[in-house]
C-alpha cells in the first residue's frame, strides 16, 4: 500500500465516521436528500477532486487511490453520488473539462448527441448539481457537461432506496469535451463502482464473522456450528479473491482487468447477500440494522456503468481467437498482457 493511498484511505475513513449517523441512512432513503455535513466536509478536503489533475485545480492522484475512497464509501454504505462526483470529476479532467464544485452524476448514453433526449436511470440525478453525460464515438468518448436544474427529472428508487431518476427535456447549453479512448471513461467509472462494491462486501463479511460469534442457539455461539462455519469461510474466499483482481485493477485499469474485477464481483455481492442474511436471519432484513443498508446497495450497484453479463462478454473477447499454445499464458500473464 503506497503511503498516498494510506493518506487518502484513512482521511476518508475519519469523514466518514465523524459526518455519518446510522439514522442518515433512513432519512437519505425516506426524504431525498444527502448528509449536508458528509458533503461539506469530502468537498472541504478536496476528495472529489482527488483524480483531477493538479494543473485543473485537483489533486493528482491515480486510480487507485480512487478506488481506495470508492471502497471507504461502501464500506460505510455513504448514501448520494459519491463515486459518481468522483469519476464524473476524472472524466471531466480527461476531456479538458474544468471539474464541477457540488455533487455531480453520471451518464453513459448511447448515439453521436452530446446530450440525448432522454437519460434513463440516472443515480440522484434530479439532486446533482452537475449532469455529465458520456456518449460513444467512432473518434472516441464524447463529454458533456450540464447542469443538473437544466433537466427535468422523474424520481425513481433503486433497491437501496436512494433515487435513481429519470432526466428529460434539457434546457442548457452543455460544455462538451472528447476522450480519445472511447473506453476509458467505462472503465474508469466501472472500476471505481467496483472498488464501492467491494467495501460494502468486506464491512458484511466482518459484520457477519463479528454477529456469529455473538450470537447463541442452542447454548453455544452459532460460529461454532459447521454449517456456519463453511458459509464464512465460502464468503472469504470471496472477499479475498475480489479484493486482489480489484486492486489489480486499479493499478492497471486495462479492459481485461476491469472486466475480470466486474465479473467476478458479481458473483461475490450474490454470495455476501445470501450468507451474511443466512448468518443474521431476520434480524438482517431489518432497516434499522445496518446489513441491510450494505446488502441493498450491493443489489443496486450490481449492474452500474455495465451489467455483469456485459462485461464477461468483454472479458471473453479478450482471448477470443488465441490458439492453444497462446490461451494459458494469456490468462495467467493477464495484467502483464493488457499493460
Amino acid at each position: 500500500m503506497s503511503e498516498n493511498l494510506e493518506f487518502f484511505r484513512d482521511t476518508v475513513e475519519r469523514i466518514l465516521t465523524d459526518t455519518l449517523e446510522y439514522d442518515a441512512f433512513l432519512h437519505a432513503e425516506l426524504s431525498d436528500t444527502i448528509p449536508s455535513a458528509l458533503i461539506a466536509a469530502l468537498i472541504e478536503n478536496g476528495i472529489f477532486l482527488a483524480l483531477v489533475p493538479e494543473e485543473l485545480g485537483g489533486v493528482g492522484a491515480d486510480l487507485a487511490d480512487g478506488a481506495a475512497i470508492a471502497r471507504a464509501f461502501g464500506d460505510a454504505a455513504a448514501p448520494g453520488p459519491l463515486v459518481e462526483t468522483l469519476a464524473a470529476n476524472a472524466i471531466l479532467a480527461a476531456a479538458g473539462i474544468e471539474p464541477v464544485e457540488g455533487l455531480a452524476t453520471l451518464s453513459f448514453a448511447g448515439g453521436e448527441a452530446a446530450v440525448p433526449a432522454v437519460l434513463h436511470d440516472v443515480p440522484w440525478g434530479g439532486v446533482a448539481e452537475a449532469v455529465v453525460v458520456v456518449t460513444r464515438t467512432a473518434n472516441g468518448a464524447q463529454v458533456a457537461l450540464t447542469k443538473g436544474s437544466d433537466w427535468t427529472a422523474s424520481a425513481g428508487k433503486d433497491p437501496a432506496g436512494e433515487r435513481r431518476d429519470c432526466l428529460t427535456a434539457y434546457a442548457g447549453t452543455p460544455v462538451v469535451g472528447t476522450i480519445a479512448d472511447g473506453s476509458a471513461p467505462l472503465r474508469t467509472a466501472s472500476l471505481l463502482r467496483a472498488a464501492q462494491q467491494l467495501g460494502a462486501i468486506e464491512w458484511s463479511f466482518r459484520r457477519s464473522v463479528e454477529y456469529a460469534g455473538e450470537r447463541k442457539q442452542f447454548g453455544r455461539e452459532i460460529s461454532k456450528f459447521q454449517a456456519v462455519q463453511q458459509m464464512l469461510a465460502e464468503l472469504a474466499g470471496h472477499v479475498l479473491a475480489t479484493a486482489g483482481i480489484v486492486e489489480a485493477a486499479a493499478s492497471n485499469p486495462a479492459e481485461t482487468l476491469v472486466a475480470a474485477a466486474r465479473s467476478r464481483l458479481g458473483d461475490a455481492a450474490d454470495s455476501t447477500i445470501t450468507i451474511t442474511h443466512q448468518v443474521h436471519g431476520a434480524l438482517g432484513f431489518s432497516r434499522e440494522y445496518a446489513l441491510n443498508a450494505r446488502t441493498r446497495r450491493l443489489m443496486a450497484w450490481r449492474d452500474d456503468f455495465g451489467s455483469i453479463p456485459m462485461w464477461r462478454v468483454a472479458l471473453a473477447a479478450q482471448y477470443t481467437g488465441l490458439s492453444r499454445d497462446k490461451f494459458w499464458p494469456a490468462v495467467s500473464d493477464a495484467a502483464n498482457a493488457a499493460a
